[in-house]
């Protein structure tokens, strides 16, 4: 065997390899698992949370938007708190009635927990789009 005829068969073996280490990697993160539960709270009335269900690829659950919803995750690679202004020329009442926004759960196997309160709810539609729209 020549050096070249060894040198091609360590570059086929090592390319056989490493392609054995990354596939089972890219099968997991595309396999994740993405589960969301959604509350909604209006904190000045006396109303029950509203909760929803939210799974992606494919969109599903118990929210009614999930598809519009999944959409606007994707784009902020499931983090809530990087999503961009949905309604960026929303014109929303100056009036205080906070609502209260909670996520748990996982986007492609990262856990997520996020909570913000906005003014009222129009400043949330505005800000979250779909996402808390149930």
């Amino acid at each position: 065997m020549t050096a070249i005829q060894f040198i091609g068969r360590s570059f086929a073996v090592a390319a056989l390899l490493l392609g054995a280490v990354l596939v089972p990697t890219s099968a997991n993160a595309e396999g994740a698992e993405t589960r969301l539960n959604l509350t909604v709270q209006d904190l000045h009335g006396q109303t029950a949370p509203e909760t929803a269900t939210l799974t992606c690829e494919p969109a599903g659950g118990s929210h009614p938007a999930a598809s519009d919803a999944c959409a606007i995750l994707v784009q902020a690679a499931g983090n809530i708190a990087d999503v961009p202004t949905q309604s960026p020329n929303a014109t929303c009442p100056l009036i205080w009635r906070p609502v209260a926004v909670t996520t748990t759960g996982l986007w492609n196997g990262t856990p997520i927990d996020y909570s913000k309160t906005f003014p009222n709810d129009c400043v949330l539609r505005s800000e979250l789009g779909a996402i808390f729209d149930f």
